[in-house]
């Protein structure tokens, strides 16, 4: 029996420095997850995120990676993307023949000959916002949702996407005389997703939605498609299972190795109304007695958590004492936080309004799953922006749901009857509303980063300045159970854990690698950046 490697090259976990205190090793990474899992005729990609963290280290809104023009340059030299020849586009090098060359000595170099597919979790983009450097041959394993919001996100990007936003299709770039890299006009090439998902509802939601698949908006833009197909991952020794989370559709995957299963967590929590499904997930998961358990650790040293339930009790009693404008502000792809604000809007008389991005995704995540409402329902309204031109994926919302459009002039002559469904990136409509006050109903996560602390500083102006009252996590709000989040509290990881019971853990996704140690000493894999861990 061969052995199996674990490399693991963003995600990596490690111990968070206190205040003056130096770091045991260096600071573990939050997101970015891209795990190499490999053993002697088996290569998978455990998702290929963003590394938001490393990222933010050296670019900002207004000095970007130039990944349209450059191809892989930044993103290699600035090491946010591993120098892993092979295995991505090569059109994004043709500009620079030489480029590997310049990569053969680096430490973290290799030559990766056959890549089986990347087995993604979900949809954020510290997990999947990588995918469109990979070569387009490389398919992607994951569930129907997780495809159907990566494809719904960038047709809204529109031409505004790069390489590095390409998470479901390619536009292929080719060499200008300057020596840099240019799109080729209104080519597209569409990954391979493959639908890890057996039920028979899903097979008949494929069908509902293939044509919102193989479809790119614009009239000038032609799309080599490949259609989504549902595969039994189990024929493939693999495994999917549907976890609790704040996007719809995350999973966790099982695979199986020449050392026994491997079980990859993805990110969860155990506090939503699918709390059940990371229920299911670690019993199936405990019946393989794996021996190597990948499993996320950001919020290990939290105690409890808010659920959403209480999220829902608590913002209902604000919207029930406002008798003018409520915004709410959450996260565009927590689908369940939109249904609870939907809820609340219904039960207090109230339509709820959504962004037209919003609306694009939910008509196909409708297809999927009834219960996430359609933006077409009576209960629903959608903002009509000012703005010039339309984009193509836009002007289809426009026509097929003219009849739910509303804008800023009917808002503001009875804003009582409204929730609208808001983020700092949506602020400026505030000033075409021009409310007479309100509520704003901070529902997301606190900042984490300076750039995070400034722009939540921002948006505290803005709702000062239309004298909004405001609760929840920003500078001077009324505190409360308003967000819940998407990770799993100290308590239930620790039950997982102990439950599905492996004989090793290797944990990412944390900055808190000594609470893993202290409580399975002994059994935990401990993994730095670019070093394979062997089993076996």
């Amino acid at each position: 029996m061969g052995g199996i490697e674990i490399t693991v090259y963003g995600g990596v976990a490690g111990y968070k420095s206190e205040k003056n205190e130096p770091a045991r090793q260096p600071e573990g990474e939050i997101g970015g997850n891209r795990i190499l899992l490999e053993w002697e005729d088996r290569c998978w990609l455990l998702d290929f995120g963003t590394r938001f963290k490393r990222v933010a280290k050296f670019f900002e809104e207004y000095l970007k990676p130039r990944a349209g023009i450059l191809g892989l340059r930044d993103y290699l030299r600035m090491a946010l993307l591993p120098p892993l020849e092979g295995v991505y586009r090569d059109d994004l090098t043709a500009h620079e023949p030489d480029l590997w060359e310049r990569y053969r000595g680096d430490p973290h170099y290799r030559r990766v000959e056959a890549l089986d597919g990347v087995l993604l979790s979900h949809a954020h983009l510290d997990h999947s916002g990588c995918l469109g450097f990979l070569r387009p041959e490389i398919p992607v394993y994951t569930g129907l949702v997780t495809a159907l919001i990566g494809k719904g996100i960038q047709d809204a990007r529109g031409g505004a996407a790069g390489p590095d936003l390409e998470v479901s299709y390619l536009a292929p770039r080719q060499v200008k005389g300057s020596g840099v890299l240019e799109g080729i006009r209104g080519m597209r090439v569409q990954r391979e997703h493959f639908i890890c998902e057996t039920a028979p509802a899903i097979a008949e939601a494929l069908g509902r939605v293939q044509a919102f698949w193989c479809d790119v908006p614009g009239d000038r833009t032609t799309l080599t498609a490949a259609p989504l197909e549902l595969v039994d991952p189990e024929r493939m020794d693999l495994k999917f299972w549907r976890v609790d989370h704040s996007i719809p559709g995350s999973g966790a995957f099982g695979v199986r190795t020449p050392v026994g299963w491997v079980v990859y967590t993805g990110d969860l929590r155990r506090h939503g109304h699918s709390r059940w499904r990371t229920d299911d997930f670690t019993s199936a998961a405990a019946a393989l007695k794996p021996a190597l358990l990948i499993v996320e650790g950001t919020r290990v040293y939290a105690q409890e958590s808010i659920a959403e339930p209480e999220v829902q009790a608590a913002a209902d009693e604000e919207v029930g004492k406002s008798d003018g404008l409520v915004v709410a502000d959450f996260s565009a792809r927590n689908i369940e936080r939109l249904r609870t604000f939907h809820d609340i809007a219904r039960a207090r008389e109230r339509r709820l309004v959504v962004t037209t991005r919003d609306a694009y995704l939910l008509e196909q995540l409708h297809q999927v799953d009834p219960k996430i409402p359609h933006p077409g329902s009576e209960g629903l309204a959608i903002l009509k922006e000012p703005q010039g031109k339309i984009d193509s994926w836009e002007r289809g919302i426009y026509d097929r749901l003219a009849s739910n459009l509303i804008d800023a002039a009917a808002i503001r002559r009875a804003p009582g009857g409204y929730v609208l469904c808001l983020s700092f990136w949506d602020i400026s409509n505030l000033i075409d509303i021009d409310p007479p006050g309100g509520t704003y109903i901070y529902s997301s996560s606190e900042a984490y980063t300076e750039e995070q602390v400034i722009d939540l500083g921002r948006l505290a102006s803005w709702l000062r300045h239309f004298n909004l009252r405001v609760v929840g996590g920003l500078p001077g709000a009324e505190s409360g159970p308003y967000h819940a989040s998407g990770h799993i509290d100290g308590p239930s990881l620790e039950q997982l854990i102990e439950t599905i019971s492996p004989e090793r853990i290797l944990p990412v996704h944390t900055e808190h690698l000594d609470w893993f140690q202290a409580r399975w000493p002994g059994k935990v894999a401990v993994a730095t950046y670019g070093k394979a861990v062997s089993l076996g």
